[in-house]
């Protein structure tokens, strides 16, 4: 019985706090504003085999998570012994390749458990937008959804990163925003016409080491969007959306290296990750004002946070996922701790929440599904029979998990 009541109460407050989107559509790395919540009510609670709609090779590798706008996925992947990216637009329906398109991009010594294929697209109901980084040049490109012709394209530049790029676009109202944070003085947050390429506003800063976290959108009330940022050389900061210009930072926050995305809580706190290693982890908790012209540090959680893997907050409650697989859950208002329990990994990947259980896959090979309760459950495991850096997407009703080669489509 308590069992069931626990679902029941996730359930409600994992489907309650969906951020609305139109169709509930998957436009960027971890859904709606980098929330990591979806809706799929269809979506058997027991998994197995027997609930993949559709599985589809890939042509290459990549870590990159896949994004969905009405009946069609996109996706992107490395070819094998080439330092090519591949964007290719997938049918939602049965997992045909509608199109793909080809670029040829410079290569770079890279982390062991980096890839070409790393950056995530992000899509509006017109196009598909591909970044993608190297020293030889980078580049930020729009697609056509329909067929995959190219729109335009923007040259960013050289980027140099100890241990190559990371970021992702997303889309902000008509506009396409990307944080080029990089090992350089010559870092920038840009946010480009998302109809032609044209730009629109840049803040120029210094980089000391790149941030490959994506940016998310805060909207204070009565106030104007903010896009937040983190990074080692500017902290935790808020520009004003529409125009570019800082409203607020907190310089110093950021004492680590930032490979995980800050996210808003219901609640309304801005949650920021740094890290060194898998060992080492900050998480920070930071407080808008009212007004949304200044913000203050909550409170701080040491090192059962992720370096690389997202946190997610659902309802009042916040679950944070390291590395290992230690998997905690606090009050998100005070970061009082509820429990802290460890399921089999590693993870690179992050989870995310639907139907009132965390979903997330190891880099071993196997989807772990965790109850978003405030008591412990023991997890669900469905193999998938290759590994994963990569985070689940949402939509329609259906989950796509893409593992090293593969796309999957899991639903009844």
């Amino acid at each position: 019985m308590r069992t069931s009541i626990a679902f029941f109460s996730a359930s409600v407050v994992c489907l309650g706090f969906f951020p609305s989107a139109k169709g509930q559509e998957w436009t960027r790395f971890r859904g709606s504003n980098g929330s990591g919540l979806g809706a799929a009510p269809n979506l058997p609670a027991e998994l197995s085999e027997k609930n993949f709609f559709w599985k589809i090779a890939l042509p290459g590798r990549g870590h990159s998570s896949p994004v969905v706008w009405g009946d069609r996925i996109f996706v992107t992947a490395n070819p094998p012994d080439t330092t090519k990216r591949v964007l290719l637009g997938v049918s939602a329906t049965d997992g045909k390749i509608l199109w793909q398109k080809e670029y040829a991009t410079g290569g770079f010594r890279q982390h062991s458990d980096n890839n070409y294929a790393v950056a995530t697209p992000a899509v509006d109901a017109e196009r598909v937008y591909f970044h993608w980084a190297s020293p030889e040049g980078s580049g930020l490109a729009a697609l056509d959804q329909k067929d995959g012709r190219e729109v335009w394209k923007v040259d960013l530049g050289a980027f140099i990163s100890q241990h190559g790029p990371g970021t992702s676009p997303i889309v902000f109202e008509d506009m396409v925003l990307l944080n080029f944070d990089q090992d350089q003085p010559t870092s920038y947050l840009l946010a480009v016409d998302a109809r032609t390429g044209k730009e629109r506003w840049r803040w120029a800063h210094a980089g000391t080491k790149s941030s490959a976290s994506t940016p998310c959108i805060f909207t204070p009330k009565g106030g104007a969007p903010q896009v937040i940022t983190e990074g080692f050389s500017t902290g935790l900061v808020a520009n004003d959306a529409r125009t570019g210009a800082v409203v607020w930072q907190l310089p110093g926050l950021m004492t680590k290296r930032c490979v995980a995305s800050p996210f808003v809580t219901p609640g309304g706190l801005i949650v920021a990750q740094c890290g060194e290693g898998r060992a080492e982890s900050f998480v920070e908790a930071v407080r808008p004002a009212a007004d949304g012209k200044s913000a203050e540090k909550a409170y701080e959680i040491l090192r059962v946070g992720g370096y690389v893997p997202t946190g997610l907050a659902v309802g009042d409650l916040l679950f944070l996922w390291k590395e290992s697989g230690l998997v905690t859950c606090l009050r998100a208002a005070t970061g009082e701790q509820l429990w802290s329990e460890r399921v089999d990994g590693p993870f690179y990947g992050s989870p995310v929440c639907v139907n009132g259980y965390l979903y997330n896959m190891t880099m071993r090979g196997d989807l772990v599904i965790v109850a978003a309760s405030e008591k412990f459950q023991p997890p669900q495991r469905v193999p998938l029979g290759e590994g994963s850096h990569a985070t689940p997407a949402i939509s329609g009703g259906r989950m796509y998990l893409r593992t090293f080669t593969h796309l999957i489509s899991v639903g009844k």
